[in-house]
């Protein structure tokens, strides 16, 4: 039995109408997730720059910590007077510097604003042996 052509019209119509809709959701999809990756690279540049801003306090607090060790030293405080000192500056240059190691290792590289990569295409499994 043979369906009139105004029936199978309808049909494609409604498989339309269905693809439509998908396509619709799918484009809303996208949408928030660009929104989300936004959202995430201005964490991440905040981030940074926190991290940034604390390994330059960091540094200003060894520096001044070494000018007032030197200063003392030239005052006359011996190295023994002086070794919590040296031992502290010793802690902050190597925090400063785990500190900028861990930001480093753990900034993504650039990407180029909204592209989203298409994932790659399965590869058809290779015939059964009959």
């Amino acid at each position: 039995m043979t369906l009139g052509y105004g029936k199978r019209i309808n049909q494609i119509l409604a498989i339309l109408a269905s693809i439509q809709t998908e396509i619709l959701k799918m484009s809303s999809t996208v949408s928030t997730l660009d929104s989300d990756i936004a959202e995430l690279k201005a964490d991440v540049a905040a981030l940074t720059s926190v991290a940034s801003s604390a390994t330059a306090l960091i540094n200003g607090f060894a520096a001044q910590l070494e000018a007032a060790t030197n200063a003392a030293a030239g005052a006359g405080a011996t190295a023994a007077e002086l070794q919590a000192l040296t031992d502290l500056h010793t802690a902050l240059t190597t925090d400063t510097a785990e500190l900028s190691a861990a930001v480093t290792a753990n900034t993504p590289t650039a990407v180029a604003a909204n592209t989203l990569a298409a994932p790659e295409p399965a590869t058809p499994a290779p015939p059964a042996a009959a």
